[in-house]
C-alpha cells in the first residue's frame, strides 16, 4: 500500500485510512460487475469457439471468480459493523481479486484471438482500454491495486500482438504500452487528490469541531464569569450599604465584605494567570526549595476551610523534603488542587502526601470526593470545564484551576496524573525532581521590616482619580513620600524643581488616548538621563499585550493586594 498520506495531519493518518478503505468498498461490487459483465461478453464475438474446450475453460473461471467476489462483497457488507476496521485484511483480499482478474483479462487474447486481422486487435484494444479506464478514478484510491490489475493485463496483450500479430501498425502495438503508462499515472494522480480531499475534509470537520467547542467554551465562560463575578459584588454593595447607615463598627460586616472582595479577586487572578500562560511570558525559576516551607502558606490558608466544611486534612512525610522547581508555580497548582479537592469533597478527608522514588519525589493530593467519571476525565484540564455543576455557584468558580494546573505544570515539567472513581474520589500525582541536596536559596526572603519605605520618593502616575487616590494613601501610609498625577505633563513639571530622580515610578499601562507606559519611561529617563526603576501596573490582560512587554519591565495586573504590591517593590528595590 502506498505511504502517501500528507504528513501535515500525521494525527488524522488512521481516519484518512478508514475513509478510503470505505470509498474503495462502497464501489468495488459494481466494479466487478462491470468487469464480468464485459470480460463475458466479449467472447460471443468469437461463436465459433464456443464448443471448444479452451472456451468453456475460460468462462467456467470466470463464473467461479464472479462468484467468490459477489460472496466476499456480500460478506462485508453482512459484517461492515466487524469488518469495515480491517482495513488492510481487505486491502489483500482486494489486491487479490485484482490479480486473479488481471490472469482473466490476460488470457483471453491467447485464447480466442490466434490468427485475427489487426483490426480486430484494435477494437478489443479499444474496448479494453475503455472497460479498464472506467474503474480508474475510484481505483485512484489503491493505486497499487489498480496497477497490480492493468499491468500484467497490458504486457500481455503487447506480447500477444508482437508474436502473434507482427504485421500489425505501430500504433496497435503502442496502444497497450500508452495505456499502460497513461492509466498508471492517471491513477497516481487521483491517489494524491482524493487522498488530499479526504484529509482537507477531516481538517475541515475538526476544524468546525473546534469553533464550535470553542464558541460554547466562550458562551460558558460568560455565562459563568457574569454569575460569579456578579455575585461577590452584589453581596459587597450590600455590606457596604449597611456599613455606610451604621454609626458603630460592624467587625462582621467588614470580614464578609472583605470575603467577597477576595472571592473577586480571586476569579479576577485565575483569569489573569490563564492569560499569561496563554501569552507564554511566564519564566519558571527552578531552584533547590523546601516542600513543607513552600506549601505551608497555602496548607495554612485553605485549612480552617477544610475544618469548616466538617473535613479533615491529613499531612504525610512533608517534613524534611525537598525539590528542584519553581515554589511560587508549584505552590500555585497546589493551592489550585486542594481547593478542587474542597470544593468536590462533601464529607471525608483530604490528604496532602510525598514519597520518593529513586531521584522522583511523587507529591499526591487525594480526596474522598464525588470523583470523575472516566469519560469526563480527559476533559477536566479544560478551560471553564466543570463536572457535575449544572446549578452554578460561586463556590465552584470559572471552571479554571485545573486548566491553570495543566498549564504550569507543563511549563515547570512537572507531569500531572491522575485517578478517579465516581464516588470514591480522585488523587492527583505530582513527579517533582527531590533535590540532592538540602542547601535552600534564601535569596527569596521577605524583607519584613517597612520601615525602608521612609527613605522613598515614589511618582505616581494614573488617569484614574480613585486608583492614585487608594495607592497614594497606601504607600504615603507606609512612610512613603508620593507624588501623585493624572498626566504625564503633570508629572513631568513637578520633576522640573527636582534635581534628583525619583526612588520609584509607578505607572499604569495607558494613560489618556495619547500616552502610554513606554511614553513614561522614556520621558523621565531622558529627564534625569538615567533609568529609574519603574512599575507598570494595568488592567490590560491581552495575552498578545503582555507578550510584547519587555522583559525587564517590572509589571503588576489590576487588581493588586497590597502585600503583592509591596512584596514587589521589595523586590524592585533588592534588584537596584
Amino acid at each position: 500500500m502506498p505511504d502517501t498520506l500528507p504528513c501535515s495531519a500525521p494525527n488524522n493518518r488512521q481516519r484518512i485510512l478508514q475513509e478510503r478503505h470505505n470509498l474503495f468498498m462502497e464501489e468495488v461490487g459494481s466494479r466487478m460487475a462491470l468487469s464480468s459483465i464485459i470480460a463475458g461478453s466479449l467472447p460471443l464475438f468469437f461463436l465459433d469457439m464456443i464448443q471448444k474446450p479452451p472456451f468453456l475453460a475460460w468462462y467456467a473461471l470466470l463464473f467461479l471468480v464472479g462468484l467468490q467476489s459477489i460472496f466476499l462483497i456480500r460478506f462485508y457488507n453482512r459484517h461492515r459493523a466487524i469488518e469495515s476496521g480491517k482495513t488492510r485484511k481487505w486491502h489483500h483480499l482486494n489486491l487479490y481479486m485484482a490479480i486473479i482478474w488481471a490472469a482473466l483479462w490476460s488470457s483471453f487474447p491467447y485464447l480466442f484471438l490466434p490468427g485475427v486481422t489487426p483490426v480486430t486487435v484494435l477494437t478489443c484494444l479499444v474496448i479494453l482500454s475503455v472497460a479498464t479506464s472506467i474503474p480508474s478514478v475510484s481505483m485512484g484510491v489503491y493505486p497499487d491495486i489498480f496497477i497490480s490489475f492493468i499491468t500484467p493485463v497490458f504486457l500481455s496483450w503487447l506480447f500477444f500482438i508482437l508474436i502473434y500479430v507482427p504485421d500489425a501498425p505501430l500504433i496497435i502495438k503502442l496502444i497497450p504500452v500508452v495505456s499502460l503508462v497513461s492509466m498508471s499515472g492517471f491513477s497516481l494522480y487521483m491517489h494524491r487528490s482524493q487522498i488530499s480531499n479526504i484529509a482537507l475534509r477531516i481538517e475541515a470537520e475538526q476544524a468546525s469541531e473546534q469553533a464550535t467547542k470553542a464558541s460554547s467554551s466562550k458562551t460558558r465562560f460568560l455565562a459563568a464569569a457574569s454569575h460569579d463575578l456578579r455575585q461577590p459584588l452584589q453581596a459587597a454593595t450590600l455590606y457596604a450599604a449597611m456599613l455606610k447607615n451604621s454609626d458603630t463598627p460592624q467587625p462582621d460586616i467588614v470580614a464578609k465584605l472583605d470575603t467577597a472582595i477576595a472571592s473577586c479577586n480571586e476569579l479576577l487572578n485565575h483569569l489573569l494567570m490563564l492569560s499569561r500562560l496563554q501569552s507564554h511570558r511566564l519564566t519558571p525559576k527552578k531552584r533547590i526549595i523546601n516542600l513543607l516551607d513552600t506549601l505551608q502558606p497555602i496548607i495554612d490558608e485553605i485549612s480552617p476551610q477544610i475544618l469548616a466544611k466538617g473535613l479533615s486534612l491529613r499531612l504525610h512525610d512533608l517534613s524534611g523534603q525537598h525539590v528542584f522547581s519553581d515554589g511560587v508555580m508549584l505552590a500555585r497548582i497546589v493551592r489550585n488542587l486542594l481547593s478542587n479537592a474542597l470544593k468536590y469533597t462533601p464529607e471525608g478527608e483530604i490528604s496532602l502526601s510525598a514519597r520518593v522514588t529513586g531521584q522522583e519525589l511523587l507529591l499526591e493530593i487525594t480526596d474522598t470526593g464525588i470523583g470523575i467519571d472516566e469519560a469526563y476525565q480527559a476533559e477536566v484540564f479544560e478551560e471553564f470545564m466543570q463536572i457535575d455543576n449544572d446549578h452554578r455557584s460561586i463556590q465552584n468558580g470559572l471552571g479554571l484551576g485545573l486548566a491553570i494546573v495543566s498549564r504550569l505544570s507543563a511549563l515547570c515539567d512537572i507531569p500531572v496524573a491522575m485517578i478517579s472513581e465516581p464516588g470514591r474520589g480522585t488523587t492527583f500525582t505530582l513527579t517533582l525532581p527531590a533535590a540532592a541536596t538540602h542547601a535552600i536559596d534564601d535569596t527569596g526572603s521577605v524583607i519584613s521590616d517597612h520601615s525602608w519605605f521612609e527613605s522613598l520618593t515614589i511618582l505616581l502616575i494614573d488617569d484614574d482619580e480613585r486608583v492614585t487616590e487608594a495607592l497614594g494613601g497606601l504607600l504615603s501610609s507606609l512612610g512613603a513620600t508620593v507624588s501623585a498625577h493624572h498626566t504625564l505633563e503633570s508629572a513631568l513639571q513637578r520633576l522640573e524643581s527636582s534635581d534628583a530622580p525619583p526612588s520609584l515610578v509607578i505607572t499604569d499601562d495607558q494613560i489618556g488616548p495619547d500616552t502610554n507606559a513606554g511614553s513614561v519611561i522614556e520621558a523621565i529617563s531622558a529627564r534625569f538621563r538615567q533609568s529609574v526603576p519603574t512599575l507598570i501596573i494595568t488592567g490590560n490582560t491581552d495575552p498578545g499585550f503582555i507578550q510584547a512587554l519587555p522583559n525587564e519591565r517590572h509589571v503588576l495586573f489590576k487588581p493588586v493586594a497590597a502585600d503583592t504590591l509591596i512584596q514587589k517593590l521589595e523586590d524592585m528595590l533588592r534588584e537596584k
